[in-house]
């Protein structure tokens, strides 16, 4: 990645957060042993407070999480309607029109945004992993069981898993297509855009997570004016102003 940029030091630190998602399956028969086994094999988390009606609250990592079973589908037909905004599930709202119960998954009270957020992804890996979950709804999308289970299990080797913990929209408008970042600002960073690019869709898709990537990874600013780029020869000009997909300040690159 060549960047004329300088680093700014921006941790992202929000103070009493709460990360939410729900976490979707066909039916309430919750294997709550099943579970727990998992975060210990896995993640090597100890969760060894009882379950209580329906619900599971434990501490880890000097955060607490809580898990509560809902016997029945998320009100409102809403994890149907996000579900048509996952643009790499083509049958995700079919699918998850399919559950019958779900999983409110909560993790809370950490000052480091990174940290609480990948301990989400590694208990709602744990969740997915049993027989019954279809997929996880975290605002604005559904994520489908297999994808995040996937990207999750990366955490094993170190890695960020940048497309599990920041939503990447895209669609075609009249002089292009257009993508954009829905989750970059928990991070304490500007939501990405690239507008009316002539890229084929997947290019652009790989590019905002490349993108995405290096943002948290290096935590970078990308500043109005300047330009970025995966080799010496890229120069994509970058530009920070009014969001066109979605509110607020965003970072626009040309791509």
């Amino acid at each position: 990645m060549s960047e004329n940029t300088n680093n700014t030091e921006n941790t992202g630190k929000k103070e009493g957060n709460v990360l939410a998602g729900f976490v979707l399956f066909t039916d309430a028969n919750m294997d709550w042993p099943r579970f727990k086994k998992s975060l210990k094999e896995d993640w090597n988390i100890e969760a060894e407070d009882e379950v209580k009606d329906n619900a599971l609250v434990f501490r880890t990592e000097g955060m607490v999480v809580a898990c509560s079973l809902m016997p029945n589908p998320v009100p409102n037909k809403e994890a149907e309607e996000c579900a048509k905004n996952n643009i790499m599930w083509k049958d995700g709202a079919a699918e998850v029109a399919k559950h019958q119960a779900h999983v409110m998954l909560a993790v809370m009270n950490k000052f480091d945004a990174m940290e609480q957020a990948v301990l989400f992804a590694k208990i709602a890996y744990s969740l997915l992993k049993l027989d019954n979950a279809i997929g996880i709804y975290k605002n604005p999308t559904v994520y489908e069981k297999k994808f995040y289970l996937q990207f999750a299990e990366t955490l094993k080797q170190g890695e960020m898993p940048v497309p599990i913990l920041v939503y990447t929209g895209m669609y075609l408008a009249k002089d292009g297509l257009c993508a954009f970042s829905s989750g970059m600002t928990f991070f304490g960073k500007n939501e990405l855009e690239v507008i009316d690019s002539k890229q084929q869709p997947d290019q652009v898709l790989s590019f905002m997570f490349s993108i995405e990537e290096y943002v948290l990874t290096e935590n970078v600013e990308l500043k109005d004016g300047e330009t970025i780029g995966f080799s010496e020869e890229q120069k994509l000009p970058i530009s920070v102003g009014d969001g066109v997909s979605v509110k607020g300040t965003t970072c626009k690159i040309g791509f």
